[in-house]
């Protein structure tokens, strides 16, 4: 599935056509260097590479800094915060304003209710990016959980390593954005499919970020965070940095362009 970079098929977060800021990747839909039409996979077999020791699980806050709970407004320490920027941007003054001056280094939790259209966390995550990010909300189950989404390091050296985006389509499936080219998988368990799939092609490639995302702005947060449970819970992509991802479908070209 994962090819390194400087391959035919480099991931298009490498190749000038995305916007990677602090937590969030904005991907050109499945867009790769070399196309092509998207591989129909199924469930992934038993992976032939062990996982790392398994890291602590991270702490839930039982008082976030931000609670994203409703539609177009946030909680930041019990007080409601109205989204007042443009519905097409991601950029969210009130909240900018309303929590301190942040830093590399520092911490925030965001909580999501799971159905919320992912786009509100999008906002959130987007305009708090200088901070790491410790994102809770519940699985399917209702138990909590939480998830480190750490802040882009300006300046950190550069490692040798692939990309891959990961958006949940509205059938479960997930559509994956990679190096070698865009994957479908399918199943009952996708997510689990592609948790066991990343286990086995870190060992031919190390995986330096993974982004989670949806292929719509309105699809709820929860199954999305689900498919990083999943991964999270099986270590299977490593010590890859986590991202937060938006799909930008790109309009086709009009006749004769």
């Amino acid at each position: 599935m994962l090819q390194a970079e400087g391959d035919c098929a480099t991931f298009a977060a490498v190749n000038g056509r995305a916007l990677v800021v602090g937590a969030l990747v904005l991907v050109p839909m499945f867009a790769c260097a070399c196309g092509g039409e998207a591989a129909q996979v199924a469930p992934a077999q038993t992976p032939t590479v062990a996982p790392p020791p398994a890291a602590p699980a991270l702490a839930v806050a039982p008082q976030p800094d931000i609670e994203l709970r409703e539609p177009g407004a946030a909680l930041v320490h019990g007080a409601r915060i109205a989204f007042d920027g443009i519905e097409e941007g991601l950029a969210w003054p009130a909240l900018d304003k309303a929590l301190p001056p942040r830093k590399a280094g520092d911490v925030l939790t965001i909580q999501v209710a799971r159905g919320l259209p992912i786009i509100h966390l999008l906002r959130a995550a987007w305009t708090v990016r200088q901070a790491d990010l410790h994102l809770q909300g519940q699985d399917a189950s209702g138990a909590m959980h939480a998830v480190l989404v750490p802040a882009r390091r300006d300046g950190a050296p550069s490692a040798a390593g692939c990309h891959l985006a990961v958006f949940l389509r509205p059938d479960g499936s997930l559509r994956v954005a990679s190096p070698g080219g865009p994957v479908t998988i399918t199943g009952d368990d996708a997510a689990a499919s592609l948790a066991r799939s990343l286990e086995a092609e870190r060992a031919k490639c190390p995986i330096k970020y993974v982004a989670f995302g949806a292929e719509a702005d309105s699809a709820p947060f929860g199954p999305v965070f689900d498919v990083v449970l999943a991964v999270d819970a099986a270590r299977s992509a490593g010590d890859a940095r986590y991202v937060l991802g938006q799909a930008m479908h790109v309009a086709p070209a009009a006749p004769g362009q």
